[in-house]
């Protein structure tokens, strides 16, 4: 039996696992031209040969497609995560066969796991997941439900951020005896990873750790970074961006990451590309670093102001953050090693202790590989706030009931759903229940910033109407006949963060249950 820790990132994925009293990176290897490549990240890529539907993944997909280039009659998915994303946001996305794809994908990983490790075909991968803090019902559900049917054991789930302050402690507390840690801090994880942002502030406690806050954003991270300097590259080639082909984008956008991930090094002050190598018109061209980071620093800006504001939530949990000026601000994400970032956090924050993790893309792997072996028990919270708007004065005025506000614990696995139950006279016919979520209130009690809606919910309060019929806004009547009747909603949330509401209709004894996604 093998119990993993795996970290399925936008670029890469990479998985650990505790072996003879100590946390190792598996290692992933592909045949190419020049011998045997072995590496400690899985990419998150998928090549598609279309025309007879033959599919490579993870190391194969990358190298098969760097020696090809842009072919004619190939697909290539460079970073999966993100349509992963895009498929539980948008139900057009429908067209990329995702959930296939994603089981295909970490079937892939699964064997090279066995291989590299050695492990026979039915021997358990007993595994610990992560996910953004702030991914949806929708993504947590379509990625937990892949990874079982790819093969894995899924014995639990943790927020990324979480994993990384885990990671922390316990190479903060290493040679110590465990069973007698009395480390206690707070971090604040900044993990800015190849497609999405996340800030957590995590109080650790010994071997506990409790989640005070955490916020994200879902469109900030390498690949954005890349498309930049790829601009600029375009622009100063006078080469129009849309009139790049799709294939042949993919190519450049993977040598301006090569290209990118030399800054973290500190040497080199300027950027190349030579276009004929992609069939592109121009002579090589240069981009200065100076410049790059001009560019690159107002995109930086709404996830440094995001930290100071989850740390600022933070303190009104646990008082002492914010004065504190040994506050530890953990850098962690394949995109914190771009020195700007410390640079832009440091300033952010002259009184905090900035660090930048060692090991970059094996942090929240790590972390994850930790809880697997149930060395420490960990909490996480909602964050941001969770509820409906609803209609007051038979439908003139709009209000925001809040569900689940942010920073309310999410149960732990061996715990029952968090549940929340309401009650309420209705004054139509049908009931148009529209779900978001939002990081701020406005004194109206209104939502105020970073609103991101979730399901709408169209449930009928007439008895004679069918639960399971389908409905619409021109269907809905103001009225008050079923005044007197009280409907009830039921909200339970489960470890994994998953949101669903069952409806009753005392007057019909009768209910119905939805999954509340974010459309």
């Amino acid at each position: 039996m093998a119990r993993l820790g795996i970290d399925f990132g936008t670029t890469n994925t990479v998985a650990t696992i505790h072996d003879r009293g100590i946390f190792t990176t598996v290692l992933h290897q592909a045949l190419t031209r020049a011998g045997t490549v072995t590496q400690e990240t899985f990419p998150s890529a998928i090549l598609i040969d279309k025309a007879n539907r033959q599919r490579w993944f993870g190391l194969d997909a990358d190298r098969r497609f760097a020696q090809l280039g842009p072919a004619d009659g190939c697909v290539f998915v460079p970073s999966l995560k993100r349509k992963l994303r895009d498929y539980a946001e948008s139900s057009a996305a429908a067209d990329f066969e995702i959930a296939d794809h994603l089981t295909a994908y970490l079937q892939a990983l699964a064997e090279s796991i066995r291989r590299s490790l050695s492990l026979a075909g039915d021997e358990p991968l007993e595994t610990v997941i992560t996910w953004p803090a702030n991914a949806n019902g929708a993504r947590r559900h379509i990625t937990r439900k892949c990874f079982r049917e790819a093969g894995f054991e899924v014995i639990d789930t943790l927020n990324e951020p979480t994993a990384s302050a885990i990671e922390l402690a316990d190479c903060l507390t290493a040679g110590q005896d465990r069973r007698k840690t009395t480390f206690q801090s707070a971090v604040a994880v900044f993990d800015l990873g190849g497609g999405t942002f996340d800030a957590s502030v995590v109080c650790i406690d010994g071997r506990h750790f409790r989640v005070l806050t955490s916020a994200g954003i879902q469109n900030l991270g390498g690949d954005d970074f890349d498309d930049l300097l790829l601009e600029m590259f375009l622009e100063k080639l006078g080469i129009a961006s849309d009139s790049v082909g799709t294939l042949t984008r993919c190519a450049l956008l993977r040598q301006a990451r090569l290209q990118k991930e030399t800054i973290s090094t500190g040497l080199v002050e300027s950027l190349f590309i030579n276009p004929p190598d992609f069939g592109l018109r121009g002579q090589p061209t240069s981009i200065s670093v100076e410049a790059f980071n001009e560019r690159a620093r107002p995109m930086l800006a709404p996830a440094i102001d995001l930290l100071r504001k989850t740390i600022r939530s933070a303190s009104g949990i646990q008082k002492r953050i914010k004065d504190d000026p040994s506050l530890l601000v953990y850098l962690v994400g394949g995109s914190s090693k771009l020195p700007l970032v410390a640079e832009l956090v440091s300033e952010a924050l002259p009184r905090s202790r900035v660090v930048l993790t060692d090991k970059p893309f094996r942090s929240v792997a790590m972390g994850a590989a930790i809880c697997a072996m149930d060395q420490v028990s960990y909490r996480d919270v909602f964050a941001r706030h969770f509820g409906l708007i609803r209609l007051q004065d038979h439908g003139q005025m709009e209000t925001f009931d809040t569900i689940f506000p942010c920073g309310t614990p999410i149960p732990r696995k061996s715990e029952p759903p968090l549940e929340k139950v309401t009650w309420y006279h209705p004054v139509h016919s049908i009931g148009h229940l529209r779900y978001l979520e939002c990081t701020d209130v406005g004194p109206d009690g209104m939502p105020a910033e970073g609103v991101r809606n979730w399901s709408d919910i169209l449930f009928p309060y007439d008895p004679a109407l069918p639960l399971s019929g389908s409905f619409s806004q021109s269907d809905i009547i103001s009225t008050d006949r079923f005044a007197a009747d009280t409907v009830c909603e039921i909200y339970r949330c489960d470890s994994d963060g998953v949101i669903t509401v069952e409806l009753r209709r005392p007057a019909a004894d009768d209910s119905r249950c939805y999954e509340i996604y974010e459309d």
